[in-house]
């Protein structure tokens, strides 16, 4: 009879403080660590209170309340006999020489004891609950290690020093904390998995890994074990990259696929180790000779989960092999959501790391599409993509030999016409901008340019004066965008390419009210197209614009290279945004690090110098088009779509378009001033604008 597995619960509590600077990170720091930890594969937590809750964040969260709150998890812990990991987030002060630790709730004021949380009494009271199997604490304030309990008492108590506490505090007790950076990165990580022999991962070794990403604070830990009956030791998550260490050519979904599979076979079989393509294969062949006389469902299984293991392991042998150094994690990044921005497709999940080869391999051969039949189609358009990003022939006879050897020949014919259709899809642009506009009005022409492989190809302007008196308004700029769109389509005919994307800049106070994806006098524009919307000022900047764009600039790297489950992303309130004195500052420290920035509330018309200001030191700017807003319950679909964007977000509107049940994200509006915009804002500035008219 199998043991059962250990209770844990978890409890996040990120109060805002009314008295301190709002927290602009807080948020989503906590409901994405709250996300991870009550992940069944990683933090395997169930929430913390009887009725289900595990997280408060925000306003109104009181010392009182939050004191509340925990005893009601203690009880619920000791009643289960669980461990809690109770996390705890938001402004903190050390009191006096003592150091220690009080957590700023709703009602708190600053060095004031009375109206403020005493972390380690909390602590203290939890670990050492009669039925509580153990507590791991995530301190994440300034002075957090000042909520390490004081050895008498957890020594002693009512259970006699039997208890077990592990903490993961953000800085030592007289030290500032950063922008939530400890909770973030650990969300990051526990997402990810550390390439160790381990299953399960200690606070301590956490802490290691942290030390590494968290500059400017001392990450710090503390433990104290006292029960000799316990259990397993205590552990913060399950390690997602256990038996992917080096040498190991397989990854999680294979693992539990065959576990599953081999399970169902009489007797049950042990799977085969991946460490090389000969074990798989030799597996693999045994399991086809065993062939049952009578059809079998459980055989069948088996042998699909044996052969698309061999197909993973034998396509991460061939890559390591075939482009060598240039097998890099942006080329594997950027292959995969090419892959899956291509077939409308989301990523893998917030729980599946997708950024080496042996994570990608795993994911392509058991997360595959069921209408493909099997692995083949999407492992060799993932190759090929990669293939072409890396400069290697599609023709190579190593590549046509790894296909012949994984079954794959016809496949990989059709996945070359695949990758031929898509690069020549990504040949031609139009980029069109509004940036002649006076004041943020209509502007009287539009600046138009194509695009071939990156370099000006042609260059045109386009009058926006209607032929009526009316003046200037959305209706004669959107014809002039469709003379624009014609233009461009008749020089693609010529040029025997098609005409997909189409880049559209325009000054704030248009971006805040205008859907040019929705213009187009007898076909939406964003049918056919794929519509990219970004911010014409870049093309003209102002002094301020100048001295930030080397930050824009990085923080698109960040953007780029992120990593994470969650999207790179600080959400503002129309609370944070009230005062743009106070934001300006704000951005000017650099307090919003995530990279992107999302607004959670409705733009108007003559919100624009919002935009202005935000624009100027983030290339990605999210926001809601309705006046209901975007509610923070919707976070995590946009972090489910972030890796396949501005793509998918268009094909959300477009789901709307045609009637079909549209995602809650269609709501939202994107600007997308990615490095290739950058870059042509950075030639255009040196060549200037053009004077050729069609």
């Amino acid at each position: 009879m199998a043991e059962r597995a250990p209770r844990r619960h978890v409890l996040v509590l990120a109060p805002q403080c009314e008295s301190m600077p709002r927290l602009g990170s807080l948020d989503p720091a906590a409901r994405e660590l709250d996300k991870v930890l009550r992940n069944g594969m990683l933090g395997g937590c169930a929430p913390g209170l009887p009725d289900g809750e595990s997280l408060f964040v925000g306003d109104g969260l009181t010392s009182g309340y939050i004191q509340g709150l925990v005893e009601k998890a203690v009880e619920h812990a000791a009643d289960r006999n669980a461990v809690l990991v109770l996390a705890m987030l938001g402004h903190g002060f050390a009191v006096g020489g003592t150091g220690t630790l009080h957590l700023m709730a709703y009602d708190s004021a600053e060095d004031v004891r009375r109206g403020a949380v005493d972390v380690s009494a909390l602590l203290t009271m939890a670990v050492d609950h009669p039925g509580v199997d153990g507590l791991i604490g995530i301190i994440d304030t300034c002075h957090a290690a000042g909520a390490i309990p004081a050895a008498p008492q957890l020594t002693a108590g009512s259970r006699n020093g039997r208890t077990r506490l592990s903490l993961l505090m953000a800085s030592a007790s007289g030290q500032p904390a950063y922008d939530l950076t400890l909770s973030r990165e650990l969300t990051t990580l526990l997402s990810r998995g550390i390439r160790i022999d381990e299953k399960a991962l200690s606070v301590t070794r956490v802490a290691e890994e942290l030390r590494k990403h968290v500059k400017g604070q001392d990450v710090t830990v503390a433990h104290h074990d006292g029960d000799p009956f316990a259990g397993e030791p205590l552990w913060i998550a399950r390690n997602r990259r256990h038996g992917t260490s080096p040498g190991i050519l397989s990854g999680p979904l294979a693992a539990e696929e065959l576990a599953a599979a081999l399970g169902g076979l009489h007797p049950p079989t042990p799977a085969p180790r991946a460490d090389g393509t000969a074990a798989v294969r030799t597996f693999l062949d045994r399991l086809e000779e065993a062939r049952p006389v009578e059809p079998d469902p459980a055989w069948e299984r088996a042998v699909e989960a044996a052969d698309h293991l061999y197909v993973a392991v034998r396509t991460v042998e061939f890559l390591r092999d075939w482009i060598g150094t240039e097998l890099t994690t942006p080329r594997i990044r950027r292959a995969l959501g090419s892959l899956l921005a291509g077939e409308r497709r989301l990523p893998a999940g917030s729980a599946t790391p997708c950024d080496t080869d042996v994570e990608v391999l795993d994911f392509l051969a058991f997360n595959h599409p069921v209408a493909h039949g099997d692995c083949r189609p999407w492992v060799t358009r993932f190759v090929l993509l990669l293939a072409r990003a890396a400069g290697r022939d599609d023709q190579d006879p190593e590549l046509i030999r790894w296909a012949q050897e994984i079954k794959a020949g016809q496949e990989l014919n059709d996945a070359v016409a695949y990758a031929r259709s898509r690069q020549t899809e990504q040949r031609l642009s139009l980029v069109t901008s509004l940036h002649a506009s006076v004041a943020g009005d209509w502007p009287e022409s539009l600046e138009t340019w194509l695009l071939l492989d990156g370099e000006i190809f042609a260059r045109g302007t386009f009058s926006c004066l209607p032929e009526s008196e009316r003046p200037i308004d959305r209706e004669s700029v959107e014809d002039a965008l469709d003379n624009a769109v014609l233009w461009a389509r008749d020089e693609a005919a010529t040029l025997q390419l098609p005409l997909i994307r189409v880049h559209v800049a325009a000054p704030s106070a248009l971006l805040a009210t205008w859907r040019p994806e929705e213009s187009g006098s007898a076909l939406l524009l964003g049918v056919h197209h794929d519509v990219v919307m970004h911010w014409s000022e870049r093309l003209a900047p102002s002094r301020l614009l100048r001295l930030t764009e080397a930050a824009v600039s990085a923080r698109w790297a960040a953007i780029d290279s992120h990593t994470a489950a969650s999207a790179p992303l600080d959400w503002l309130s129309e609370r944070e945004t009230a005062d743009p004195g106070a934001l300006g500052a704000r951005l000017a420290r650099g307090q919003y690090a995530a990279g992107a920035i999302g607004l959670d509330h409705h733009l108007t018309a003559d919100t624009g110098g919002l935009l202005d200001l935000l624009l100027a030191y983030t290339p990605v700017l999210v926001w809601p088009h309705g006046a209901g807003g975007f509610a923070p319950s919707l976070h995590e679909q946009l972090d489910d779509h972030w890796r396949t964007l501005p793509g998918s977000l268009l094909d959300t509107y477009r789901c709307g378009w045609s009637g079909a049940p549209a995602k809650d994200i269609s709501v939202l509006r994107l600007v997308w001033d990615n490095q290739e915009w950058l870059t042509f804002c950075d030639r255009f500035r040196v060549s200037g604008p053009g004077t050729e008219s069609p």
